[in-house]
C-alpha cells in the first residue's frame, strides 16, 4: 500500500474544506441571496421602464350569460363582447384560469393584469356549433367563436374561461359532448350551477345536496377527466347551511368544490392578501357604465373606470411567475401560508 505524507493528508482537506465553503456560498448565494438580487434588479428595470408592480392589488372575475345580438338583462350584444376584449386587451388585461387566479398561481407578462372570463347556463350562444357541408365549425359570433377569432389575433391575450353548466348543457344535444371535450383539451374550466337553478337559499340540506350532486354525476358520464370543484350558486343565493355549498352527497354522488361564486358586483384581493374573500368569490357583470344617470354602477365598466383613476388599487404584475411584487409596506397585509410553494415576496 502507498502511504500519504502528512503534507499530502493536510493539502487536501485544506482542499476539501474550499470546496464545502465554496459550495454553501452558491447554495446560500445562487439559490436564495442570488435569486433575489437577480428578482430586485428585474423589479429596478421594471421601473426605469415606467411599470410599477403591484401583485398586492385586485382583480376581477367578470360574470357574462348569453352573448346575443341586443343587449338586454343577462344578454351582452355580440358587438359589445366584442368591444369588451379590445378593451381590456387595450388596458393591458389578460385571460387566466379560475384555479390559477384563485391558487395565486399567476403568470401573466409584466405591467399586465389577471382577469376571469365566467359563462352562467351553458346556452348555445356561448358554444355554437354549425354544419358546412361535411363539417362542423364553431359559429364564429358565439361567444367561444369571437374569443377563438381575437386570440388568433392577439395571441397574448389569453384563452381561457370559465363555463358554469345547467343540464342543457350549451343546448344542441347532438354536439353536447363534442363541446365539453373541446372546453377540456383547450384548458377550459366547467363549474356546477346546479339542476333547476334555484334559491338554495329557500331549499333544505336534502334539496341542495342533490342541486349540487347530481350535475356531478352527469359531467362525469359525458367526460369523466373534468374536474368539478367549483359551484356557481344561482342569483348568488347562499344556502343556510353554508358549509353544503362545498362538501356533501346525495344519493352516493359526493361532491368537494373549493370555491362557491357570487353574483355579486366588485373586484378582490388575490389568495395570500388578508383581505382576500376566501371560498366565497364576487363576480362583476359585464356591462356598461352610464356616468351620467349611473346606471351600471356595479358592472364592469364602472370598475374598469375605476382601475383608470385608481391604478394603485389594481393588480400589476412584474412577469415572474417565482415572485409576488408590490411596494415594500404592503408586506404587512401578506398571507405567507397563503404563497404557492416557492414564491417570495419582494418589495420595493
Amino acid at each position: 500500500m502507498k502511504k500519504t505524507s502528512p503534507n499530502t493528508r493536510t493539502a487536501r482537506g485544506l482542499f476539501a474544506l474550499a470546496m464545502i465553503a465554496t459550495v454553501s456560498t452558491l447554495i446560500a448565494g445562487g439559490c436564495g441571496g442570488g435569486q433575489k438580487a437577480l428578482s430586485r434588479n428585474n423589479v429596478e428595470n421594471l421601473l426605469k421602464k415606467g411599470i410599477k408592480p403591484n401583485e398586492m392589488g385586485m382583480v376581477m372575475v367578470l360574470e357574462y350569460h348569453r352573448v346575443l345580438d341586443k343587449e338586454s338583462n343577462y344578454t351582452r350584444s355580440i358587438e359589445n363582447f366584442k368591444k369588451d376584449l379590445q378593451t381590456l386587451y387595450q388596458k393591458g388585461y389578460r385571460l387566466v384560469t379560475f384555479h390559477d387566479l384563485m391558487t395565486g398561481k399567476i403568470n401573466v407578462p409584466a405591467g399586465t393584469t389577471p382577469i376571469v372570463f365566467s359563462f352562467d347556463d351553458s346556452t348555445e350562444s356561448q358554444i355554437r356549433y354549425l354544419k358546412q357541408g361535411t363539417e362542423t365549425v364553431l359559429d364564429p359570433d358565439c361567444a367561444l367563436g369571437i374569443m377563438q377569432t381575437f386570440h388568433r389575433k392577439h395571441s397574448d391575450f389569453g384563452y381561457a374561461a370559465l363555463f358554469n353548466y345547467l343540464p342543457t348543457l350549451f343546448e344542441q344535444p347532438t354536439y353536447q359532448k363534442a363541446k365539453v371535450d373541446y372546453l377540456y383539451q383547450n384548458g377550459f374550466e366547467l363549474g356546477d350551477h346546479t339542476i333547476t337553478h334555484p334559491l338554495l337559499a329557500r331549499d333544505t340540506d336534502e334539496q341542495v345536496q342533490k342541486e349540487v350532486a347530481v350535475p356531478i354525476k352527469d359531467m362525469r358520464a359525458v367526460n369523466p377527466n373534468v374536474k368539478v370543484d367549483i359551484l356557481c350558486l344561482p342569483n348568488g343565493s347562499i344556502p343556510k347551511n353554508q358549509a353544503l355549498m362545498y362538501d356533501g352527497s346525495y344519493e352516493g354522488i359526493t361532491y368537494h368544490n373549493k370555491w362557491a361564486l357570487l353574483v355579486g358586483s366588485n373586484p378582490f384581493y388575490p389568495v395570500y392578501h388578508y383581505k382576500n374573500p376566501g371560498r366565497l368569490v364576487p363576480r362583476i357583470q359585464a356591462m356598461d357604465y352610464d356616468v351620467q344617470d349611473g346606471s351600471g354602477a356595479d358592472g364592469s365598466g364602472y370598475w374598469l373606470r375605476y382601475f383608470d383613476n385608481h391604478p394603485e388599487q389594481r393588480f400589476i404584475s412584474d412577469g415572474d411567475s417565482a415572485t409576488i411584487c408590490a411596494p415594500a409596506y404592503m408586506e404587512t397585509r401578506l398571507l405567507a401560508n397563503n404563497l404557492p410553494h416557492g414564491v417570495t415576496y419582494v418589495g420595493y
